[in-house]
Order: C-alpha cells, then sequence, then structure tokens
C-alpha cells in the first residue's frame, strides 16, 4: 500500500523526469495558474511545442496581461489568451466557463493546476475556508462544468486529458480518521475548530515536511481530496473514456507556493533551507503536468495517481476500506454543493456519467 517513507521521497527529487516532445499541432491546451510558479513552467513548455491553441489563466486582468508576455517571449508563441480566473471565487470559475462556451472555444486538455498553502484560517466570500475552496471545491467545479468540453474534444484513439495537481503531502494528510461517521464531511472539514485543531498525530519524517512547509494539515488535505476526486470522476466515466483523468505530483519544487510562508522569518528560513537541499526547480516539477496532459498512455494513466510520470500507488488511507466509504459519501456531498452554485453541474453528471459504481 502507498506510504511515504524517506528513501522513496529522496529518490523522487532526485530523479531526472523526461522532456515532453509528442506533436501537440492540432491540440487545444488549457492551464490553470500560470503567472507563477509550476503552472508558468508547464504554459512556457506546452507553447514552445506550439499548439493550435493555448488558454492560460492568473487571478486578474493585470497578471493575464503580464503573464501572456512573458510565456510569448519565452516559447516565441504568439496569439495566447489569457484569461482571468480567481479560484477564491465560484463566481469567477463560472465566468470563465461561460466565457469559454460564449466564445465557442475546444479543449483538447486542462492542466488544473492553481493552489495556495496558507498559514491562518480564512474564509472566502462564499463562505469556505480558503485552502478548501481554492484547492478542492473550485477545481471540482471548474473540471465538471468543462468536462463536455473535454469529451467533445476526446476520441476513441486519443483521449483528451484532465490533469489535477495534487501531492506527496496527500500520504501525510491524517484528519480524516473517522469521517465515515461524521454527518457531514464537508460541513466538518470546513468548520474552524477542525481546521485549528492541533490534535495531529504523524510519523517524524511527517512532521518535519509539515514543519518545513508550513502547510500545517490543510494543504495535504486538500490534495487528499483531489485524489478522492479523481478517483471518483474516472470511475464514473464510460469505459474506454473519451476523457482521461489524472492526479499529478509534482515533488517539492522551488515554486512560489510557500510564498505566503516566506511572511514568517522563522518560516520562510526553515523552507529555504529545505528547499535548497531537497527541492526540484520549478521547470523539473512542471514536466509532470506537461507529460499527463499531452504524452501517450493517457488511458493506462487514467483515474491513478501519477509520480515522477508513472502510475504510483496512493496513500494507506485512500486505499482503506474507510477511505473508499469517505471517497464516496465525500463525492456526493461535493456534487449536492456545486450543484446548488451552478445547475450545469447537474446536467453534466446526468448526461455523462453513471450514477452508481459496482
Amino acid at each position: 500500500m502507498g506510504k511515504l517513507t524517506v528513501f522513496g521521497f529522496l529518490h523522487e527529487q532526485w530523479t531526472e523526469l523526461p522532456v515532453s516532445t509528442a506533436d501537440v499541432s492540432d491540440q487545444s491546451l488549457v492551464v490553470v495558474g500560470t503567472n507563477v510558479g509550476l503552472g508558468n513552467e508547464a504554459a512556457v513548455h506546452l507553447a514552445q511545442l506550439k499548439p493550435k491553441s493555448l488558454l492560460i489563466t492568473s487571478r486578474d486582468e493585470v497578471k493575464c496581461e503580464l503573464t501572456k508576455a512573458d510565456v510569448e517571449t519565452r516559447s516565441g508563441m504568439t496569439g495566447i489568451e489569457s484569461w482571468p480566473l480567481e479560484l477564491s471565487s465560484f463566481d469567477s470559475v463560472r465566468s470563465f466557463v461561460d466565457n469559454f462556451e460564449a466564445k465557442g472555444y475546444t479543449a483538447n486538455a486542462l492542466i488544473a493546476n492553481a493552489g495556495i498553502s496558507t498559514m491562518q484560517y480564512a474564509k472566502t466570500a462564499d463562505g469556505y475556508e480558503t485552502t478548501f475552496q481554492v484547492n478542492y471545491l473550485s477545481t471540482a467545479l471548474l473540471s465538471i462544468l468543462m468536462l463536455p468540453h473535454l469529451i467533445k474534444t476526446g476520441t476513441p484513439e486519443r483521449a483528451s486529458r484532465l490533469v489535477i495537481v495534487s501531492s506527496e503531502a496527500h500520504y501525510i494528510a491524517n484528519k480524516l480518521k473517522g469521517a465515515d461517521k461524521w454527518p457531514s464531511i464537508i460541513e466538518t472539514i470546513n468548520d474552524e475548530a477542525y481546521c485549528t485543531s492541533r490534535q495531529v498525530s504523524l510519523t517524524s519524517f511527517s512532521a518535519a515536511i509539515i514543519t518545513c512547509s508550513s502547510v500545517m494539515n490543510r494543504y495535504p488535505l486538500s490534495k487528499l481530496l483531489e485524489v478522492m476526486f479523481v478517483r471518483e470522476l474516472s470511475s464514473r466515466l464510460p469505459t474506454p473514456t473519451l476523457v482521461a483523468v489524472s492526479a499529478v505530483n509534482p515533488g517539492l519544487c522551488h515554486s512560489r507556493l510557500s510564498r505566503e510562508v516566506d511572511l514568517n522569518p522563522i518560516f520562510k528560513f526553515a523552507v529555504s533551507i529545505y528547499k535548497g537541499l531537497l527541492g526540484r526547480t520549478t521547470e523539473m516539477g512542471s514536466r509532470t503536468l506537461v507529460h499527463a496532459a499531452i504524452e501517450p498512455g493517457e488511458r493506462e494513466r487514467h483515474g491513478h495517481y501519477l509520480s515522477c510520470c508513472e502510475i504510483a500507488e496512493e496513500s494507506d488511507y485512500t486505499l482503506s476500506a474507510e477511505g473508499r466509504e469517505v471517497s464516496k459519501r465525500l463525492w456526493h456531498e461535493t456534487l449536492k454543493i456545486l450543484g446548488d452554485i451552478d445547475p450545469r453541474v447537474n446536467t453534466i453528471v446526468s448526461e455523462h456519467l453513471t450514477q452508481d459504481i459496482a
């Protein structure tokens, strides 16, 4: 079963990852969260391959313009579309999809990359803990609303791709134990008392990772929820699937994920040492995103957690009987919330997904 070990972690961190060279000249690609970090490097790499079209997103119009100029300059590609998308707002997600549909755009691959790691409990205007909404709920909403567009471009020969950027941190998320008995999983993990509870039991290696990255449990938990979402979504798509869905681990990278941590001098120093010793370059980590989005073998990767551009085993909890039960309940609770936010969710689920798993 899936475990995070010191040796396994170090081996992956120091593994040279393949550079993708697949032909994307007939592909329309979408990358979320491209102004900095992994998304930025992934966008540059894809643009260098000269796809049919490339749509990138940043949190606001100013960042969109700056990012478009940066990616075009570094890649040599022109005509890149750059749109605002703020995942802390459900309305922004809906507006993005509305715009996508109104302009008649297509997507052969969507890399749902944007994510945050915070040190303080805070709620969005929609009423959800920020990390939970950005990393999980809004990512799930965007994925489902974009699903018909991905299905439309998928073929028997080549499935379209939905790539959700997860993390090896999901191995150390530990605060769902007993969640199969909670009245509501989402209400519980959104609650401030739960989020700020210090009743955490970790191995020394896991504790070191959490301390150095300053994500407490919210970030690892959000990554676990993404792995569960990928499993539930992929299992409800027809076989053979027209959309290959995967959760990708980019590894520990010199990205901007910990930028809020940098506001604390002590944590900033710890993280800088940790990343300096073990971190991949951002470009190296981005290869995992690009590989899942464009390289062949997508149906073999469908429904899986990927690490070092290969299928890897999920955490023990994810694979346990309790984890599977929690995963199913989480799926249904998520659909209920997202369906209330946007009625298109219910229609998409009804038209494109099976309702039960054998």
